[in-house]
């Protein structure tokens, strides 16, 4: 059975912050005696900044100027100690990011703090997603202590070492496959003192559609945070939960779809449980491509 339920309405665009236009004039302005004018139209407006290093995208065209922008940026920004360049999207299976040195420090292991939690890792291992900041810190608030939650795709704790510090649940099982995000999984755990007074995270490495089943507890919440959504996990989510449990199902839409289109996947699986199935909340965290939008929708079943 499935009911549709108060599912909140998202915008479709996010605004634009005036530092965006800021930041391009000021590149232009700076780089004016060195690049060209056609040059100086196709700098970027922005870059993004994780730690004290500066992530770059650059048009091909300015390809050839960007120890010359990277320059820049070191000079204009003191915070930033080392500039990078974004050479494509993430690759295989742990969604590696394509990233090189460019100009400044070449120290990619960096510490990034948000919500109060030092996330500790390698730039040029590790995606991270600034963009999600809201949606970890949405997601921890629901979390009431007594809960047991299963983290099926951790990472580096993106929300379980949230979620730890800051309501301190019954227990957090948090797995990864990636060895690489699993050892500042591990790092991080240590890093926040989280289970220094009680075990709440419990890192696991390994595939959650397999490792989870071995876990005797029962999950209240269970978080599917991976792109594009994890169908294939789904089967594993409805043997994991107990009779009522909350999940947060990660997903794209394009500009002209339902968002609870992606709710199907529930459905089709359901056919062979009978629970009862209740779309609760349907949240837009950010932009991810051409009209295309990263959503989360808050599941209940019971």
């Amino acid at each position: 059975m499935v009911v549709r339920h108060n599912a909140q309405q998202f915008n479709s665009r996010q605004g634009r912050s005036n530092h965006v236009a800021k930041f391009k004039k000021l590149m232009q302005v700076r780089l004016k005696d060195t690049l060209t004018n056609k040059e100086l139209q196709l700098l970027p407006t922005g870059f993004q900044q994780i730690g004290d290093k500066a992530i770059l995208t650059l048009k091909p065209e300015l390809l050839k100027q960007k120890a010359v922008i990277a320059q820049e940026i070191l000079d204009a920004f003191k915070i930033v100690k080392g500039v990078y360049l974004k050479i494509g999207g993430v690759v295989g299976e742990y969604r590696t990011p394509q990233i090189e040195f460019i100009r400044g420090e070449d120290n990619p292991e960096i510490i990034h703090k948000e919500h109060g939690i030092s996330y500790k890792f390698d730039i040029t291992k590790i995606m991270f997603s600034k963009g999600n900041i809201n949606e970890r810190k949405r997601i921890s608030d629901l979390v009431q202590p007594d809960e047991v939650i299963f983290d099926l795709f951790a990472g580096i704790g993106y929300f379980s070492l949230v979620i730890g510090l800051s309501r301190k649940p019954l227990k957090i099982y948090a797995f990864e496959l990636n060895p690489v995000a699993y050892h500042y999984l591990v790092e991080n755990i240590k890093l926040n003192k989280i289970n220094e007074a009680r075990e709440i995270i419990v890192p696991i490495l390994g595939d959650s559609k397999a490792e989870a089943l071995k876990i005797a507890e029962k999950a209240n919440r269970v978080i599917m945070g991976i792109l594009p959504a994890s169908r294939d996990h789904i089967e594993t989510v409805f043997k994991i939960i107990d009779d009522r449990a909350i999940i947060h199902y990660e997903g794209l839409i394009k500009e002209k779809e339902d968002p609870e289109d992606l709710l199907i996947d529930f459905e089709k699986k359901n056919k062979h449980h009978n629970r009862k199935i209740k779309l609760i909340n349907t949240t837009y965290v950010k932009s991810y491509g051409p009209k295309t939008y990263h959503i989360t929708l808050d599941i209940l079943i019971s």
